[in-house]
């Protein structure tokens, strides 16, 4: 289950906000040691003149040290504010999305380094029996890192401003959702698709945490079940959620071999549960948040269909990726043993990426118009065995607008086929779609 270990452990880094921000900290103590034993070598050799008195060394670390506290204060609760802002915008998901950029951590290890090493350093001011003693190469360091920490603090403005943009937000999550598809549901092509469900017989092997289900470590389950004989089903796809004691595995074990409880134990370990979707492992989620943030701008409380729009965009090449890879469940079998685990289906992909924004933005010719063009480029571009459930979005769409208080113009309008929403040519009505009868 080493995939397993890796993945537990990827999640912790993503979420331990607090281990660069402490190693900056740490630094900052060990930078201050090491320069201070330079300070001692050179003022004992003679070699570096005395810049500035002692006094005037304290004051000036004391005023770096406390004017970068206030400073770090006043910063990331600006920076709070604006991710505040931001999620109430988008979507309360993306709040750990933005707080999991690096920068904003690696900044916030450069400011408490800074004050770290200024505060250390004041120890220094006057020691080796020397009350006029100033460090001289510690002065000019903590000069140089305060211009560093301004510097830090114009990257931290320009970094969260740019990650802030929506259009920066959606095109990061589109580019997200189609790495990951091709990454992680591509590699499933070498093992064969299922449909069978798990024999009412099967043993259930029961979660024992809640939560929602990050990651299956599929390999480990198949070298588990060919060594055992067993026949695993996953009852959890990736993204559910889960409570304990609900079913987790279904398991057929050969006659004579009992699920003992470190057997049922290492089953357990196979599937990761943790309290928040990631969007590492998990490809959809991505697209569960373009979907939020269409259908929030949707919202009558802020009526932004233009974002809506952009985040069908995205939606699209999302579902171009998903037309050419292996979807729905997929079983592996090596020996005697065999394990299928659950995923969506291309009908899902479908409608978890249409179906929300075309309920919610039915009044909205820029979303019927877009979602149109979306279809209508679909299915002139993957095959034919992917069709049935684009058309069926386009029923649905219809079917929606007929209940909307349009006249025959507008619904003509609001059913023709733009990639802009409104903007691009007002084209004819798509012969595949079905009249909109007027109310």
């Amino acid at each position: 289950m080493a995939v397993i270990s890796r993945t537990r452990v990827r999640l912790w880094w993503e979420r331990a906000f607090w281990v660069i921000p402490t190693v900056g900290v740490l630094a900052g103590i060990a930078l201050s040691e090491f320069v201070s034993q330079v300070d001692d070598e050179l003022m004992r050799g003679g070699y570096v003149p005395q810049l500035v008195s002692a006094s005037s060394t304290a004051q000036l670390l004391s005023a770096i040290g406390g004017g970068m506290i206030t400073f770090t204060g006043f910063v990331f609760s600006f920076v709070v504010l604006l991710l505040q802002f931001g999620s109430s915008q988008y979507s309360p998901r993306t709040v750990s999305y933005f707080l999991r950029a690096r920068a904003t951590r690696v900044i916030l290890a450069i400011f408490l380094g800074t004050v770290t090493f200024t505060f250390v350093s004041l120890l220094d001011v006057g020691s080796l029996g020397r009350p006029d003693y100033a460090p001289a190469v510690t002065v000019i360091l903590a000069v140089m890192l305060l211009f560093t920490s301004l510097a830090a603090f114009i990257w931290l403005l320009h970094s969260v401003g740019s990650r802030m943009r929506v259009d920066a937000v959606l095109s990061d999550l589109g580019r997200r959702a189609r790495g990951q598809l091709a990454v992680l549901v591509g590699s499933r092509a070498s093992v064969s698709a299922a449909d069978d469900e798990a024999p009412s017989g099967a043993l259930i092997v029961r979660s024992a945490g809640s939560g929602q289900v990050i990651a299956v470590d599929q390999s480990g389950l198949v070298r588990l079940a060919a060594r055992r004989g067993l026949r695993i089903w996953v009852a959890r796809q990736v993204g559910d959620a889960i409570t304990p004691g609900a079913p987790l595995l279904r398991v057929v074990a050969p006659k004579g071999l009992e699920l003992s409880s470190a057997l049922q134990a290492r089953l357990r370990r196979a599937v990761v549960i943790d309290s928040e979707r990631s969007l590492r492992y998990d490809p959809f989620y991505a697209l569960r948040l373009l979907v939020d943030i269409a259908i929030k701008a949707l919202s009558p409380g802020i009526n932004d269909p233009t974002t809506a729009v952009r985040a069908l965009d995205e939606i699209e090449g999302v579902l171009r990726v998903a037309a050419g890879l292996p979807l729905g469940a997929r079983q592996a079998v090596r020996g005697e043993g065999r394990v299928v685990v659950p995923a969506p289906s291309w009908a899902d992909v479908v409608a978890l990426g249409l179906l929300e924004i075309m309920v919610f933005g039915a009044g909205q010719p820029q979303i019927t118009r877009r979602v149109t063009a979306l279809i209508d480029d679909l299915v002139a571009d993957v095959g034919e065995e992917l069709h049935p459930p684009l058309e069926q979005m386009r029923a649905e769409l219809v079917s929606l607008l007929g209940a909307e208080s349009f006249d025959s113009e507008l619904r003509r309008i609001a059913i023709a086929p733009d990639r802009q929403g409104l903007g691009g040519r007002l084209g004819p009505v798509p012969a595949s779609s079905a009249p909109v009868a007027e109310s």
